[in-house]
């Protein structure tokens, strides 16, 4: 007797049928993308409530930055329902347990949360939720950083952005989609946002980053590493993880051993997430740590660093902000520039301490941070954390966000009584 396939193994089938035929491929994407709009649109009908608010982050796939801090910090208001959405079963598990409501995409109730929510929170863009069902929501993108590498419509190298394709769709897109808000740190950024996401002035808010509000709260969290001094080394991206990050080839690791046994450091690594299925061989170095692969909050992580190691990744200005000695790496810096990705400002201004362009540079900046401990670049590292935040972003915002939601603040593509800095 044939074995009945499941909704999955149909769909793949189908796929892989028309998938042989290029012209009935092309007609089943097109019909996709035709269903996929038709039901936005729709989604637009549905009744929506000021009281349920829909998160997600990391195009589904995790619990993880701004999404997850505002998530969390929206429990403790009754008059609003916050709901996380996910399609990583590992994520749905860990809100579970935490107690707070969470639904796998697809589910009748996922997509019925999403249809009734007014508000939906994400952290990269509207795939981190099944946007189709989002016509007519107030969209709240914190974003995942600050940027220093330009993005979305600044980078050039992602597409052609002014492509007649690309400008029906985002025509297309934001009728149902348009209502949408984004939360900078300071007036340079409000700048910078309204031509990376190409919305108008009133649609971007100056206050902060809700998963730095962690930063602020007591008690500080457990730590990952206890009575361990850790040095972090955050590299950021290459080409969205096409081009591995090679350890081996970056470091020395007879000589970084040899200088953390000496230092009493460990050197702990957490590449982008980009990266997160390369290995490295690190058996031979006790004190030379990988964890990448392993599910840990990059903030709870650097708020229990004595140092950071990082190149082009914005996490160093979130680092600012616990005014703790930075060191930058930047080996590949012409390269990275000319094939990766333009930067907003001139790097050599925006980064408090000496560049290493090699390991040996490297090696010598770590040696001096080691002598001179939190005192290293100091006057640099404030003057960097006053030039990306604001007021208001050198402090918790997550509540001032929630509370502009349930006094219903956001009007149509403009923020109701919000004063602007």
């Amino acid at each position: 007797m044939p074995q009945k396939l499941g909704k999955k193994e149909q769909y793949a089938k189908l796929c892989s049928f028309y998938g042989g035929n290029k012209l009935l491929s092309k007609i089943f994407s097109g019909l996709r993308v035709i269903v996929k709009y038709f039901v936005m649109y729709l989604s637009m009908l549905v009744p929506r409530s000021y009281n349920i608010c829909v998160f997600g982050a990391w195009l589904g796939e995790r619990f993880a930055d701004n999404s997850k801090q505002l998530f969390l910090e929206a429990q403790k208001y009754k008059g609003l329902r916050a709901v996380w959405i996910t399609k990583d079963a590992k994520a749905a598990k860990e809100v579970k347990r935490l107690g707070y409501e969470v639904y796998r995409w697809g589910t009748l109730k996922a997509v019925w949360m999403q249809l009734r929510a007014k508000y939906a929170v994400v952290s990269n863009g509207i795939s981190d939720l099944q946007h189709t069902f989002l016509g007519g929501a107030v969209i709240i993108d914190l974003w995942h950083g600050i940027p220093l590498k330009k993005v979305c419509y600044d980078n050039k190298y992602e597409k052609n952005w002014n492509s007649l394709r690309q400008k029906f769709r985002d025509m297309l897109i934001n009728i149902p989609l348009g209502n949408m808000y984004y939360v900078a740190t300071n007036k340079v950024f409000v700048d910078i946002y309204q031509s990376a996401f190409r919305v108008g002035r009133k649609q971007v808010l100056c206050l902060g980053q809700p998963r730095c509000d962690i930063f602020f709260k007591q008690p500080t969290p457990k730590p990952y590493f206890p009575n361990k001094n850790i040095i972090l080394y955050c590299p950021t991206h290459r080409k969205e993880g096409a081009e591995k990050i090679n350890i081996s080839k970056l470091f020395d690791l007879d000589r970084m051993e040899e200088y953390l046994s000496k230092y009493g450091f460990y050197f702990v690594i957490k590449k982008h997430f980009y990266h997160r299925n390369e290995t490295e061989n690190l058996k031979n170095y006790p004190h030379i740590i990988d964890v990448t692969k392993k599910d840990m909050d990059i903030q709870r992580l650097i708020m229990e660093t004595k140092a950071m190691v990082t190149d082009y990744s914005s996490i160093y200005i979130d680092y600012l902000l616990l005014n703790m000695p930075l060191l930058f790496y930047c080996y590949d810096y012409e390269k990275y520039l000319t094939e990766d990705r333009e930067l907003y400002f001139k790097y050599e201004d925006v980064t408090p301490g000496l560049k290493a362009r090699n390991f040996d540079e490297l090696l010598e900046e770590l040696v001096l941070f080691a002598m001179d401990g939190s005192g290293y670049a100091k006057k640099e590292r404030e003057q960097a954390r006053n030039f990306f935040y604001c007021k208001k972003g050198q402090k918790s915002v997550g509540d001032d966000i929630i509370k502009m939601m349930l006094k219903r603040k956001f009007g149509y593509k403009k923020v109701l009584d919000y004063k602007y800095e």
